[in-house]
């Protein structure tokens, strides 16, 4: 009966040990995911064309605000960032109640934006939007394999 007990608490520990570790990756792999976001968001708020060109995949396709069509592949989505930061003297996206699920070696980043930017020469708008980026792992690291913008209504002119 002893050795019964034994091997059932060896067994639960080994479990709880487990249970513990693959809670710990989860943890390390959600902060991994939320680091790679933030890191796209202010390359893209700091006009930063190499970081943020370097957060995505070879096969990147990006659906944008300023065209129905889909940009493909990382040449491609480094010029349509090059034309978006060439549209504006200044541009702040904020992310409004971002969220985050993992599922193996996919994940998704989603929830609402405001961009707030001044178009050369013109006046400070404002627009809303729901965004969505799907990550991929690539040797260790998320890196993002789509990303869709969807305005909610036009640009308004700030009073």
């Amino acid at each position: 009966m002893l050795k019964y007990c034994i091997r059932a608490g060896l067994f639960s520990l080994l479990l709880t040990v487990l249970c513990l570790s693959s809670s710990v990756k989860a943890d390390e792999d959600m902060a991994a995911l939320k680091s790679a976001f933030n890191t796209q968001i202010d390359a893209l708020n700091n006009r930063e064309l190499d970081a943020a060109v370097a957060t995505v995949h070879d096969d990147v396709v990006l659906y944008g605000i300023f065209s129905p069509f889909p940009v493909q592949g990382r040449a491609d989505f480094q010029k349509a960032v090059q034309a978006y930061f060439g549209q504006y003297e200044e541009a702040e996206l904020s992310p409004v109640t971002p969220q985050f699920r993992i599922v193996g070696t996919t994940a998704l980043a989603w929830g609402h934006y405001q961009l707030a930017a001044t178009p050369q020469g013109g006046k400070l708008t404002y627009a809303h939007g729901r965004y969505i980026f799907t990550y991929t792992k690539l040797d260790g690291k998320w890196v993002i394999l789509g990303m869709d913008y969807s305005p909610l209504e036009s640009y308004k002119f700030a009073p």
